[in-house]
């Protein structure tokens, strides 16, 4: 018996992230330099996402706050991984990442499952 094939599972996760996403910008800050003075540079890599309202039912707990989104992330043409540094850009508004939960059953990742905070 085989595996289930998560590569399509992918393939069908980035199509419909495509379909009724929207495109967004994955902003990585880097620091060079002595720690006394760093200097920061910033890169964007083009991301497609869903933006969607957090429950209400999460709102109050410790981690979600009111105006926190829920953010679904293609893998789709994205060379790096979100980390909890980096900042998502959407529609022009810059966004802290607060959790990252990847979708990666069988080692395959899936998508990204993100809270982000304006």
């Amino acid at each position: 018996m085989t595996g289930f094939d998560y590569a399509k599972t992918r393939a069908t996760a980035e199509h419909l992230i495509a379909k009724f996403g929207q495109q967004a910008q994955l902003r990585r800050i880097t620091s060079t330099g002595p720690d006394y003075d760093p200097a920061q540079t910033s890169q964007d890599f083009a991301c497609m996402l869903v933006d969607l309202d957090h429950s209400q039912a999460h709102i109050g707990d410790t981690l979600t706050q009111r105006g926190d989104r829920m953010v679904y992330l293609s893998t789709a043409g994205l060379s790096i991984a979100p980390t909890l540094v980096d900042r998502l850009v959407i529609g022009g508004v810059e966004h802290a990442i607060v959790d990252i939960a990847p979708l990666s059953p069988g080692g395959t990742t899936v998508l990204w499952q993100l809270q982000v905070r304006q």
